[in-house]
């Protein structure tokens, strides 16, 4: 009967396998690119990678991304000029960041080319 669930046991760690990888916790995101997957009242928000379904909600994405999301508050002209899915370049001049979830800072943004 002990070799019986031994080889239960080995069975069911074999199925389930290693866990996955948690990406945050193996790099820390930089903030200097990200994907536009918000826009309200001058701010934009931007997450580390892009999110592959444009019909998903915004709660769920901050859940999904956790801790990988910023609010930026930019200039009227670099509000305008980016646009929701749009892979963005970051630029925070003062260097603050408001470590809040989502985390918060003033920042210059321009839309990069995708990938």
């Amino acid at each position: 009967m002990s070799k019986i669930m031994m080889w239960l046991f080995v069975l069911l760690a074999w199925v389930a396998g290693p866990p996955l990888p948690d990406r945050a916790a193996d790099e820390r995101w930089d903030v200097k690119e990200g994907y536009v997957v918000a826009k309200e009242d001058g701010r934009v928000l931007a997450v580390r990678d892009k999110v592959p379904d444009r019909h998903t909600p915004l709660n769920r994405i901050l859940e999904e991304v956790m801790p990988n999301a910023i609010w930026l508050t930019v200039s009227p002209a670099d509000y305008h000029a980016v646009e929701i899915r749009d892979h963005i370049g970051i630029s925070i001049p003062n260097g603050a960041i408001n470590q809040s979830y989502p985390a918060q800072a003033a920042a210059d943004v321009k839309k990069l080319n995708s990938p």
